[in-house]
């Protein structure tokens, strides 16, 4: 055989196959060995945090369900107490109105057992042992004939009823006793009576009877046990009745606490939970447990005192207060978590236990679970690698050859379309927005040019939008900078500086733009005139009506004042505000004029608030009277009243707008007048103008601390010195 270049590369070829073969071979064994060494560490780690969070979780979510149910249900046994509570009223209503109005009634005849046999639902009699010992009187058979009516009443209640082993009675404060008893146990049976029942039943010493007199409203009675059926123990709502002389007796409905616990025996939560009702007195009223702590008796402890039980009797002192909760207790030797809720209409709570070791035995076998899937999922993904490196070993064998003899073709042909979108891509990165991919490959490839093209006209469209959203806010940024300006422009900063009177002011907006404005300016020699008013909102909209009003108040004072008065100044400037005013913006307004000879001080009060007024004599500060006008802007016509003061040397007026007694701290308190008038007669008054505001705003920046300036602040202040010729 003959070394020729063919050979050559065939042996070449051949050889470097080989190679790569067992390169490949091993580099793939070694990963996947690597792979699954690094997957079976990270599952154990995933396993042990996934079982811890959902031991966790399972807990937290046992925990809700147990407040959750104690929730349910003691909104559902509220129900029904309020249900028997409701019941109980009618017949108290029903039962007076029988005993106060007598005369409305027949007598009726009621059943007495100890002559005839007594069935479910049915009303029967019974005396108390005054009525044998004394007889039955005609007065008193009169009376029991007229009480009969109530059967009217009972005997329906009874047969809503008929579910429960309940009693609906009335007890006379004379020694009868008239009862409708439901036994759902007993259908078809004539009830069960003692002979001494007959006359030895008093129902003025039971316990129910007793409760509702010292109580004298419906209220239930702790739990008893029934008079001649001792396996039932009783839970009674009853309430006084009255005739013409007062409390007649008592009405009342009995039910068993057996009942109850039907309602209430699937609250809990696995085998070994169980539920109770507690009073208000600590004792336990309804429960599922039949043995041991925590189970209903006739007159059973108050749990608060449950010295042994400090957990138990923490959790009952909360459950007294009404409070809802979980928190863990021992009962009888045994850790439970308890879970209680109030029960807002009668006044009780319930209260739901589960056993601690259930709790822990279900977050156990999640936590189990949880780690036995991530096992079975280790195991799988290991056997799954092992198949796969056995097939790529078969695999790679046969495929050496079509690879190495496609991989130039193919490479080249796949390749390509990649230069040509790596080429586009550099243009498209170099600026040129207009460069088009034109590349159909018919997969991802093709796609991604697709993406790049949609990619390209969406920046040019962003970068369109984004030069023309850019020069619209220079353009208003650079308009409210000029308004700005022209606002502050507008305000006077220029403050005279004479010896008969000292006059200065600030105003800071809120926004970039305000609706606050002062102004002041001379009528004559001797007349000032001065402004301050506050427009309603904020921004440009307020300072465009705030620019109306500065120039319209001005224009009338200078026309109409010397001939008209101030107040017609005020009008005529409200009138000529309203025309054209279709936002229905307005303006308050504190308008005044200062005679500098004689102190006098001219003022109409524009729905603004009333300044503070220093009076120099007395050193003390009050509020300006000023009547309560109309704010200016709304309404045409209105009539504006004008008031007088007269300043003495050295007194001062401080007008301001509402962004300083409406200051809003962060907790969104007011600065208000009352502090405004105690500070400054707390500081300095007769100081410098400068140092008096940079005190008030100063106390205002105190109250306000960190929140945001929310109203625009203006403070304006005037000290009168008395005329030049005094001066002289």
């Amino acid at each position: 055989m003959k070394w020729n270049i063919q050979n050559r590369l065939l042996v070449l070829v051949l050889a470097a196959g080989i190679l790569s073969f067992l390169t490949l071979s091993g580099l793939s064994f070694y990963g996947m060995t690597v792979m699954r060494d690094e997957m079976t560490e990270l599952g154990d780690k995933v396993g042990k945090a996934g079982a811890d969070f959902t031991e966790t979780l399972i807990t937290y979510q046992i925990k809700q369900t147990l407040g959750e149910i104690a929730q349910a249900r003691a909104e559902f046994i509220d129900h029904e107490t309020e249900t028997i509570m409701s019941t109980v009223r009618i017949m108290a209503r029903t039962m007076t109105r029988i005993a106060s109005n007598p005369e409305d009634y027949k007598p009726v005849k009621v059943l007495n057992p100890r002559f005839e046999p007594v069935y479910n639902t049915q009303t029967y009699l019974t005396y108390g042992p005054d009525v044998k010992r004394y007889g039955v009187t005609p007065e008193l058979e009169r009376e029991i004939g007229i009480a009969g009516n109530i059967a009217t009443v009972l005997m329906p209640i009874a047969n809503s009823f008929i579910d429960y082993k309940s009693s609906f009675y009335v007890g006379s404060k004379h020694g009868w006793f008239i009862c409708s008893s439901v036994f759902p146990d007993k259908v078809g049976e004539p009830l069960p009576f003692e002979e001494s029942e007959f006359f030895d039943y008093d129902p003025r010493e039971r316990p129910w009877y007793k409760t509702a007199i010292a109580a004298n409203a419906p209220v239930f009675s702790e739990l008893y046990a029934h008079v001649n059926i001792s396996e039932y123990q009783l839970i009674g709502c009853s309430a006084p009745y009255y005739d013409r002389d007062g409390v007649a007796g008592v009405v009342g409905l009995d039910v068993s606490n057996v009942d109850i616990y039907k309602a209430i025996e699937e609250t809990a939560i696995g085998e070994n939970g169980f539920s109770f009702v507690l009073d208000k007195n600590g004792k336990i009223i309804f429960s599922s447990r039949t043995e041991g702590e925590l189970i209903a008796t006739s007159g059973g402890e108050d749990l608060r005192q449950h010295s042994t039980r400090r957990g138990l009797a923490n959790a009952a002192r909360r459950m007294v207060d009404g409070k809802s909760g979980i928190m863990p207790v021992v009962v009888d030797g045994e850790d439970y978590l308890i879970a209680f809720a109030p029960m807002k209409k009668i006044g009780w709570s319930f209260a739901t236990l589960t056993p601690r070791k259930d709790i822990d035995a279900a977050t156990e076998n999640a936590k189990d679970y949880f780690l036995a899937q991530v096992e079975g999922f280790i195991g799988r993904l290991q056997s799954e690698l092992l198949f796969i490196m056995l097939v790529g070993i078969v695999l790679l064998g046969g495929l050496s050859y079509v690879f190495w003899t496609a991989s130039k073709k193919v490479s080249a042909r796949f390749v390509k379309p990649i230069h040509e979108l790596s080429d586009g891509v550099r243009d498209i990165a170099s600026g040129n927005l207009d460069k088009k991919l034109d590349i159909h490959t018919g997969d991802e490839i093709e796609h991604l040019a697709v993406s790049f093209n949609a990619m390209t006209a969406e920046l040019q469209a962003y970068m369109a939008n984004l030069t023309k959203v850019t020069a619209e806010r220079e353009r208003l940024a650079t308009e409210l900078d000029v308004a700005t300006d022209i606002q502050r422009g507008m305000l006077p900063k220029d403050f005279p500086a004479r010896k008969d009177f000292e006059l200065l002011a600030t105003m800071t907006p809120a926004k970039e733009v305000g609706g606050d404005f002062y102004d002041f300016y001379f009528l004559d020699e001797t007349h000032l005139a001065i402004t301050v008013a506050d427009v309603s909102g904020k921004g440009i909209p307020a300072a465009l009506f705030m620019v109306i009003s500065k120039t319209v108040l001005n224009n009338f004072m200078v026309s109409i004042h010397n001939s008209a008065g101030l107040a017609e100044v005020v009008a005529a400037a409200n009138d000529e505000l309203c025309a054209n005013n279709e936002a229905m913006m307005f303006v308050t307004a504190f308008v005044g004029v200062l005679d500098l000879e004689t102190g006098e001080f001219v003022y109409v009060n524009a729905g603004h608030n009333p300044p503070v007024v220093y009076r120099a004599e007395e050193n003390h500060c009050e509020f300006l009277d000023v009547k309560k006008n109309f704010v200016m802007g709304p309404m045409d016509g209105i009539p504006f009243v004008e008031q007088r003061t007269t300043f003495k040397r050295g007194d001062l007026i401080f007008i301001y707008t509402d962004g300083v007694t409406e200051a809003l701290n962060v907790t969104e308190e007011e600065y208000l007048p009352e502090r405004l008038i105690a500070f400054m007669n707390s500081t300095d008054c007769a100081a410098d103008l400068d140092t008096l505001l940079k005190n008030i705003r100063s106390d205002v920046a105190a109250h306000v601390g960190a929140a945001e300036q929310s109203d625009d602040i203006t403070m304006f202040a005037l000290r009168f010195n008395g005329s030049r010729e005094n001066e002289a």
